[in-house]
């Protein structure tokens, strides 16, 4: 495996200054310090830590754009009639090297950070009074960040893994250590393979409850948090008996329990995210101003309500899916008066008790997508001691006051349904078309052009982006850009 050992040189000015002792939630500023000053006590290295998470609340990745460029594109938003101008491009898939994604830094800010920790580490670090137990913990979480990373960049940049060319198809550069340099990308089964090795040494490291505590237990990666990733991550890959053991580990943990019919509505009214993470969450990016990711009101809250920008509108095509006694159908509104005939997703409704729509909570994965894993993984071929894909369904649809599937009703297409309905507005939707090679179809379309996409087509990887192309002599642009 050739992996490389360079960090892009396009990102090196963005990451000096910031692989170390940023604040993350709860934590308070610290004066800007050397790597090896703040990298050289346990108390520095998991500072270095907690900062590795910041990323995430970036509006470049959870924080808004990363979760709306994926329902934008997959069909299930569109651009309103309340428009600042945001995200035309991606809605009508317009993308250009000058116009592609921000995740491409953001990212690679993260891997910098996490790759600080661990190369101390993974040196023999050890500390009087510190447990090898402690310091184990700190790499794991690092590793379960790295790992969620790439497997976010695979998915934007590249196209499916399961598709086309597969493995051996242009991936995104594997850097694992902190050095100037101009690397080439490594194919997209290297890529996988690293998320892999990340995501399993994870698992067996991190603890079951995590020792930082602070605001939100559900911003923090866990084993069951790495478990969670890696069913999703096979569910990529099209293991399906991986996919199935990893949903089913997590669903039996008996942690995260499903949200009744009663329990699902905005969270202001007692269900959905919740202020410190709701029961269904696994893991979660915590949103606080106080974060420096923190975009002031380029949040995912104030792009998706009417009584902020706006702009990002439900689109009537995932609307119409919905049964009248379907909870989930709830979480949707018009504007009155002047925008009846407009919907607008409640899933981010801003945070209580004033509804600040500078602050919410993203989920990252929820414990319904783990019975939606494990219905397709089996119906793909994986066993399952006591589960059946059509009890996977209808326990999420009975905790939604959904009618119930019959057994011979359960299909594939009955679970990417599901998928749709269930998961919108949390950032799958475009990947799921995507993995599973199905083309978009849009019938509520209000663009001008490329209202369908079919499948394959170049645009389906987004182009890398044209800072990173100027600056690094060895990076490829993905083809046809």
């Amino acid at each position: 495996m050739n992996i490389q050992k360079t960090i892009v040189v396009g990102l090196l000015a963005l990451l000096v200054f910031t692989t170390a002792c940023e604040d993350f939630l709860y934590q308070e500023p610290r004066l800007s310090q050397t790597n090896e000053l703040t990298l050289s006590t346990f108390e520095g290295l998991q500072a270095a830590t907690l900062g590795a998470y910041t990323p995430l609340y970036s509006s470049d990745w959870y924080g808004r754009d990363f979760v709306v460029t994926a329902d934008l594109k997959g069909g299930n938003a569109k651009k309103g009639p309340i428009s600042s101008g945001r995200f035309f491009t991606d809605y009508l898939w317009n993308n250009t090297p000058q116009a592609t994604h921000g995740l491409w830094t953001r990212a690679y800010q993260l891997i910098g950070r996490a790759n600080n920790v661990l190369e101390v580490i993974n040196a023999g670090f050890s500390e009087p009074g510190i447990e090898q137990e402690q310091i184990d913990q700190l790499a794991a979480e690092c590793r379960f960040l790295r790992g969620l990373a790439y497997f976010d960049l695979a998915r934007l940049f590249c196209q499916p893994i399961a598709q086309g060319s597969g493995m051996n198809q242009l991936g995104v550069p594997v850097v694992l250590t902190y050095e100037l340099g101009q690397p080439a990308r490594n194919t997209l089964g290297e890529v996988y393979d690293q998320i892999e090795v990340d995501l399993i040494n994870a698992e067996t490291h991190l603890a079951e409850v995590s020792p930082n505590g602070g605001t939100d237990s559900k911003g923090w990666a866990t084993k069951s948090v790495a478990q969670a990733l890696l069913a999703r991550y096979y569910l990529y890959t099209e293991d399906w008996d991986n996919a199935a053991d990893y949903a089913s580990m997590v669903i039996n943990s008996g942690n995260y329990p499903l949200y009744t019919a009663e329990e699902y509505t905005t969270w202001d009214n007692g269900g959905v995210w919740g202020t410190d993470g709701g029961a269904e969450i696994i893991f979660e990016v915590y949103g606080a101003e106080g974060n420096s990711s923190h975009s002031n009101w380029n949040t995912i809250s104030y792009i998706m309500s009417p009584e902020g920008y706006g702009d990002i509108n439900a689109s009537h095509d995932v609307y119409n899916l919905y049964e009248d006694g379907d909870v989930r159908k709830a979480l949707f509104r018009n504007y009155e008066p002047n925008y009846v005939n407009d919907l607008w997703s409640l899933k981010y409704p801003g945070k209580a008790p004033d509804g600040n729509l500078r602050e919410d909570n993203i989920p990252v994965l929820r414990i319904s997508e783990m019975y939606l894993i494990r219905a397709e993984a089996i119906l793909n071929g994986a066993s399952v001691s006591g589960a059946t894909a059509h009890d996977d369904l209808n326990m999420i649809r009975a905790n939604r006051g959904a009618s119930l599937l019959d057994a011979g009703n359960t299909t594939l297409t009955t679970v990417y349904l599901e998928r749709r309905m269930e998961l919108c507005y949390e950032g799958h939707q475009l990947f799921d078309l995507a993995r599973t090679g199905r083309s978009l179809v849009r019938v509520d379309y209000g663009g001008s052009v490329n209202q369908n996409i079919a499948f394959p087509d170049y645009r389906w990887a987004m182009p890398i982006p044209q800072a990173e192309m100027d600056a690094n002599a060895n990076m490829e642009q993905n083809p046809e850009y």
